[in-house]
């Protein structure tokens, strides 16, 4: 009887699925819902999701399978997202399950809510506005691209040799994060391209986040604790970045020992910028105030996870950005050539010229340039979906009512498509959409260009990011021709960052 049962579920689910086949709107299966559409598409998932946005006035509610209290809301709807991030910004948080699916944060700034993410944000503002650690930022942001892309590049170019970007540029950004965080130098961009077993970490974690938001719970947790699949892979990514991060933090605890020590003998006094340098001085503090008892082993938690969420997101949303830069300088010529005749008009150069890295605010008088990573960051956010979740049930401004603890994914790759936003031209790169008639920068509503975040989330490292992206790309545009390999494909990876799957393989020529 019960082999019978189940034979007719299929034939049903059968006879179903062939109804539907052809359909390219999103199927609501019996007892599965609507998970087998996005599992079906998870390779192509941000422009799936785009057409069920656009096709269902931008916002969409999304059931799983039947009792498995999965369900989500989309939106790319502009009124909704100004709404969720700053108008009701206080009955939307990260919420329970986005801390569960991406545990391995910890309590980090890009997990936390409430108390301990005003602490965390606070830190970072007060670590981002001090003038000795952006000039630090700086002049490693230029000592790597002159000791380390530009070798390599050169390298390329003598030898004929294809380069692959993306990774040039993920190595660039973890060399810099890891100098002004950790203080230390890993140089993983170094001629022989040395493997990072920390950033491979990384790449395996994030893949196993997208597929984790279209699972119920149960299951991704069950796939955990059996150690199979793509669990399996984040848990051995997980050990992996642990070690590295515990270890580092172990050996600056070591080395502030051993200099506080040669103070006391020699009355030399060294002050350090990077950022876990600085929280060890404000942890010191604190003790002092506490008559010695804050915990260290606390303490190295909080450090572990400020790590962390800093070096993903500084690792990933620059280094992502500057691949998708170049994909677009190397597909249409006649911006190259904008950019190009920007930096001669404004330096007074000539073809041939040596670069020499120009101040933060001589940079950022670039308006080309700056309008460029602009419309890049429209259509390729390095992070496509941003997380919420109601405190309370609330309704949209699209009409749309949600549940105590729902979730909700703000798709900005959506939004960077819409022609209500950007116009009929929105598939159109187009950076002079971002500049007005008198020459300077069109300064978009937040809660229509949402890469960075809008309301009190608004990213705190967005002036960091501009001027770290801003270095590299002015220097490799001035130095280097870099043309996409014959026959390298270019599309999105399965990942919850908008990394290109093949990477960038290019070939270069030095000017």
């Amino acid at each position: 009887m019960e082999a019978a049962i189940a034979a007719l579920v299929v034939v049903y689910l059968i006879w179903f699925w062939i109804l539907n086949r052809h359909k390219p709107h999103l199927t609501n299966w019996p007892i599965l819902g609507m998970l087998p559409s996005f599992l079906i598409n998870v390779t192509r998932v941000h422009d799936f999701i785009t057409y069920l946005l656009q096709t269902n006035g931008h916002t969409i509610t999304i059931e799983g399978p039947w009792f498995s209290n999965f369900s989500l809301v989309f939106t790319s709807d502009p009124e909704n997202v100004h709404y969720i991030l700053s108008k009701n910004f206080a009955n939307f948080n990260k919420g329970h399950d986005f801390k569960e699916i991406f545990e391995n944060l910890g309590e980090g700034i890009l997990v936390a809510d409430g108390d301990s993410w005003k602490m965390q944000r606070k830190l970072s503002h007060s670590l981002f506005k001090n003038s000795n650690f952006l000039s630090l930022v700086e002049k490693c942001a230029e000592q790597k691209v002159q000791d380390g892309l530009f070798k390599i590049l050169d390298h390329a170019s003598e030898s004929g040799l294809e380069v692959d970007m993306q990774d040039l540029f993920q190595r660039f950004t973890f060399d810099v994060a890891c100098i002004f965080m950790l203080g230390v130098d890993l140089n993983s961009l170094a001629l022989g391209l040395p493997e990072v077993p920390f950033t491979r970490a990384i790449d395996d974690l994030e893949e196993t986040l997208l597929h984790r938001h279209f699972k119920p719970e149960r299951l991704w947790k069950l796939q955990k604790w059996l150690r199979v699949g793509m669990e399996k892979k984040a848990l051995k990514a997980a050990k992996t970045f642990n070690d590295f991060i515990y270890h580092q933090i172990a050996l600056k605890r070591e080395l502030i020992n051993n200099r506080k020590s040669s103070r006391n003998e020699e009355g030399d006094e060294k002050d350090e910028f990077d950022m876990i340098s600085i929280l060890m001085k404000e942890e010191a503090v604190m003790e002092k105030c506490n008559n010695g008892n804050n915990s260290t082993k606390a303490h190295d938690k909080f450090l572990r996870d400020s790590v962390m969420n800093i070096l993903s997101a500084g690792r990933d949303t620059s280094s992502t950005a500057l691949t998708w830069f170049f994909w677009v300088v190397a597909t249409y010529p006649q911006v190259r050539s904008k950019l190009i005749q920007e930096i001669e008009a404004f330096f007074q150069m000539k073809p041939g010229d040596p670069w020499t890295f120009p101040s933060v605010s001589e940079l950022n008088k670039l308006v080309y340039l700056h309008a460029t990573f602009c419309e890049t960051l429209r259509l390729y956010t390095p992070v496509p979906f941003n997380h919420k979740a109601s405190v309370k049930a609330d309704t949209l401004p699209s009409g749309h009512r949600v549940k105590q603890e729902t979730k909700i994914m703000i798709s900005m790759y959506t939004m960077g498509r819409m022609e209500e936003i950007w116009g009929k031209d929105a598939l159109v790169f187009r950076p002079e959409r971002w500049i007005s008639e008198k020459g300077s920068i069109i300064d978009m509503p937040s809660y229509k260009f949402n890469t960075f975040g809008a309301g009190p989330r608004l990213c705190v490292g967005k002036d960091l990011a501009f001027m770290e992206m801003k270095t590299v790309a002015a220097a490799i545009i001035w130095s280097y021709d870099l043309k996409i390999v014959t026959g390298h494909s270019v599309s999105l990876a399965s990942s919850i960052i908008l990394h290109m799957k093949n990477g960038l393989k290019v070939n270069v020529t030095k000017k």
